[in-house]
């Protein structure tokens, strides 16, 4: 079996709202969709973060798959990480590529074999996977009714634990809207919150030891998330314990954070981290270290599907009886935010119960594509990529 073909896609939906976080507003939701067909009529999908104009890089990232064998997933990783490797750092649009890619082979290899992607990677730990809520973005000219209304609107849902977002106000009003939500999702419901690498070391401390009282699982992305000097600072003094990474790539960009556990928590993507591959390995990296393992999603069911595959077969972080969920078994991000094409291209729809979510057991990611919906989202002309590289690429 042979890659005869990749067809690169950018997808975007227009909100009825807007929401903002601490560094902007959007009115769109947006991914690079990539199609993978072989020479057996076997198709796979994956999908990554990008823009419109960084489609035609991808799609020459994309070029080193073709002619390959789509089983030999490991192999074809590392030609594309050799390709692309400088000083230990992908370039953007080489790991976005390779992370899709991954994620595609996953789903022909299930799909030959008959078996979920889970079970070709070496066979599930977990049925299910525990979740929590991510929305409480700024809405509505920072409205907090309609924040607490949200909220209460999750825990209603029966979720067990849920985030939001600060870092767009000053510290006090921030500060104010996470005490209010505490008192609306009461004291047996997780709650953290997220800056986007909003603050300097100062100010992440002013802001988390104001609301140490809270009872806040984790405090993300206090600082810029590469920035090793400032995370340490907050890590170190910080009453709440600290996350970040979900814009860190591959185990080579995780490796130093984890020997200086500048986080107590570590948030992949299986977007830009490399893959279901490379989130495995980085699960592994986090157990031995013992450091908390709990991935960023923020895209569509193929992305959601191949988190949860992979998070199946992530041991608990510390031997012990029972799996507890924060304490020693992850949790995955469950994006709730209004999302056009995550609520209408994959079938089917994501849903939790007692927030868990079952793993597909269907072949492959265990999902099935609505390609009309992929069309009607699709932005620009896909790029089609059906020869392989003939020498080194340039980037």
């Amino acid at each position: 079996m042979k890659i005869d073909r990749i067809e690169v896609r950018f997808v975007e939906a227009e909100l009825d709202q807007p929401f903002g976080w601490s560094q902007r507003w959007t009115n769109t939701r947006s991914l690079v969709v990539l199609k993978v067909f072989t020479d057996h009529g076997i198709v796979g999908w994956g999908e990554t973060y990008g823009s419109l104009e960084s489609v035609a890089a991808i799609a020459s990232v994309a070029r080193l798959a073709i002619g390959e064998n789509p089983e030999n997933i490991s192999q074809i990783w590392h030609k594309i990480h050799r390709a692309t490797f400088q000083s230990h750092m992908y370039t953007g649009a080489a790991v976005m590529a390779a992370s899709a890619i991954d994620t595609a082979l996953h789903d022909i290899l299930g799909k030959s074999t008959g078996k979920p992607v889970a079970e070709v990677m070496g066979g599930r730990l977990h049925d299910s996977i525990a979740v929590y809520a991510t929305g409480l973005y700024y809405v509505d000219n920072y409205a907090l009714p309609t924040h607490l209304e949200e909220a209460a609107g999750y825990v209603e849902q029966g979720f067990t634990g849920m985030k939001m977002k600060v870092g767009a106000l000053s510290l006090k009003e921030d500060a104010d809207r996470v005490r209010a939500t505490r008192k609306a999702i009461g004291p047996d419901v997780r709650l953290m919150f997220d800056a986007n690498e909003s603050y300097d070391p100062s100010s992440a401390l002013t802001f988390a030891n104001m609301v140490a009282d809270q009872d806040i699982t984790w405090f993300e992305e206090p600082c810029a998330s590469r920035d090793f000097v400032a995370n340490k600072m907050v890590q170190e003094k910080s009453p709440i314990p600290i996350s970040g990474g979900e814009s860190l790539s591959t185990r080579w960009e995780f490796a130093p954070r984890f020997a200086e556990r500048t986080f107590d928590i570590v948030q992949p993507d299986i977007c830009g981290v490399g893959g279901p591959s490379e989130m495995h390995r980085v699960g592994l990296m986090a157990q031995a270290f013992g450091i908390k393992f709990n991935p960023h999603f923020w895209g569509t069911g193929i992305s959601f599907a191949a988190a949860l595959h992979a998070l199946a077969l992530q041991p608990i972080g510390q031997i012990g009886q029972t799996n507890i969920p924060y304490q020693n078994e992850s949790v995955l991000e469950f994006d709730q935010t209004p999302h056009p094409v995550r609520e209408n291209l994959t079938s089917p729809f994501f849903t939790q119960s007692n927030s868990r979510v079952e793993v597909p057991t269907a072949p492959g990611l265990g999902i099935e594509i609505d390609e009309d919906v992929l069309a009607r989202f699709t932005k620009g002309e896909p790029v089609i990529v059906d020869t392989a590289v003939t020498s080194q690429p340039f980037f």
